[in-house]
């Protein structure tokens, strides 16, 4: 596997109280909560950690506080995304500071996004920095070509995480291009098959968790069928949540004991209603745990 980040990352949601703050003692109990579902690394400050919604401030404190509940009982890789290359530059040197394993980054949210574009942020962030980078192919989508030219010039490039609209043929065209140059990890919510088109692990969400790790161990030990198993478990609560993935996950954490509020802050988008909470119920009770 190329590089030493592998396996299951969720990325830690932001816990926040009734009024908006963040919830500290949450963010305590959610990491501890995610390394007891069996994952192999943290994801602190992702996009699914409503990044976009915090301070600078914030954003670094809430990178410290993961780190530091972690005690380095695996590696924690900080999310850096940001709309100009000086903040995610800011940012990136902050997460070092700490003690971050990696940065991941998508393209800044604002300009051109075009290959003289990507050299000048990621070129930027690697220059600032003496720890990994990742580059996180989502919304603002990288073409593999770019990924390649990316990654021959620049040796602190050393992961993609890949989660476009058609990530298992861009891993796919990413290993063609690459070999082993390059670490890919997925979203996961197409595990099995980004595993078999050579992701060496993915970057989900808080929730399903421990299938998923347990598909990823069982699918390095060859036993594809306890791998399918597992992975299938998670597919009812995996679909359900599409149609409103952050809040759907957050509620099925609130009811497991391991955040007091299902919050988002604003601007919250897509709320849950009655019908919702009790189709959820019935998932759950179906399914059976872990979720």
């Amino acid at each position: 596997m190329a590089g030493t980040l592998f396996g299951i990352i969720p990325i830690v949601y932001t816990p926040f109280d009734a009024t908006g703050a963040i919830d500290e003692a949450d963010v305590r109990r959610l990491v501890n909560h995610l390394i007891a579902a069996g994952a192999h690394g943290l994801a602190a400050v992702g996009g699914a950690s409503e990044c976009h919604k915090l301070s600078t401030d914030e954003r670094s404190w809430l990178a410290a506080i993961v780190i530091e509940e972690a005690q380095q009982r695996l590696p924690v890789i900080v999310g850096v995304s940001a709309k100009t290359t000086d903040t995610a530059v800011t940012l990136a040197r902050q997460a070092q500071a700490l003690g971050a394993a990696a940065v991941f980054a998508t393209p800044p949210t604002e300009g051109p996004v075009d290959l003289p574009a990507l050299r000048r942020h990621f070129g930027a962030l690697a220059e600032a920095t003496q720890i990994p980078l990742i580059l996180q192919d989502a919304q603002i989508t990288v073409a593999p070509d770019d990924i390649a030219a990316l990654a021959a010039e620049l040796p602190a490039l050393q992961y993609v995480k890949e989660e476009a609209a058609d990530s298992g043929h861009r891993i796919t065209a990413l290993r063609r291009l690459l070999g082993d140059r390059l670490g890919i990890l997925s979203g996961g919510s197409y595990l099995l098959d980004d595993l078999a088109r050579g992701a060496q692990g993915a970057i989900p969400g808080s929730v399903g968790v421990a299938d998923l790790a347990r598909a990823f161990s069982q699918w390095r030990a060859g036993d594809t069928a306890a791998a399918r198993t597992s992975y299938n478990h998670f597919l009812p609560l995996s679909f359900w949540r599409r149609q409103f993935p952050l809040l759907g996950a957050k509620e099925v954490l609130r009811r497991q004991g391991v955040i007091k509020v299902a919050a988002l802050r604003e601007p919250v988008g897509p709320t849950m209603d009655e019908h919702d909470h009790r189709e959820l119920t019935a998932l759950l009770g179906t399914m059976g745990p872990p979720y």
